[in-house]
């Protein structure tokens, strides 16, 4: 219902209804309703649906890896838009909020990318650097992408326009931006 209506929108009395428990209930196991917002974020945050879906495999090649991670990510963070949407805006309005998702969320997801990238540079797949800047760098890629399409541009997801777009990312994030000095030396 959080996700549906937003925060304000959405009652306890409603919540109850729905839930098919008397309101009293609810505030016997969640004090408020904001403990009760609290703990959707924190159950519900699409980060345990990620953890389960990214590999940190160190066989094959590296940009398949990281392709196949990213569209697994992409794919559940559209799965729970409204969930999100509705966490960012109360987020950006109430600090108890902002403060959940950086305890439950944030920091947790930067920590798992985190690791991911440590693994892969102990394999020697990708160059030794501080592993948090490199996975904020590849996290901010595919959140961006993810904002900027789901919250401005709306539409029906294209999987082709996907691909190429976070096969583009890949190729950054992996190979950078400067042309191949190798080959005019």
């Amino acid at each position: 219902m959080f996700g549906e209506q937003g925060y304000r929108g959405t009652t306890t009395r409603e919540i109850a209804r729905r839930a098919s428990v008397n309101e009293v209930t609810i505030f016997r196991l969640f004090k408020s309703k904001r403990a009760l917002f609290d703990a959707v974020v924190a159950e519900r945050s699409p980060l345990a649906q990620i953890s389960r879906r990214v590999s940190f495999e160190v066989s094959g090649p590296i940009d398949d890896l990281i392709l196949q991670n990213a569209k697994a990510v992409l794919t559940v963070l559209r799965a729970n838009r409204h969930l999100l949407m509705v966490m960012f805006g109360d987020a950006w309005r109430q600090q108890a909020t902002r403060r959940a998702m950086r305890d439950s969320v944030v920091a947790k997801g930067i920590g798992l990318v985190t690791e991911f990238m440590r693994v892969q540079m102990d394999a020697g797949k990708i160059r030794q650097m501080d592993p948090e800047i490199a996975a904020r760098a590849l996290m901010g890629m595919i959140q961006a992408y993810f904002l900027t399409k789901e919250l401005l541009e709306g539409g029906k997801p294209d999987p082709e326009y996907d691909d190429r777009i976070l096969r583009g990312f890949v190729s950054i994030f992996l190979d950078g931006m400067r042309p191949d000095r190798g080959a005019e030396e």
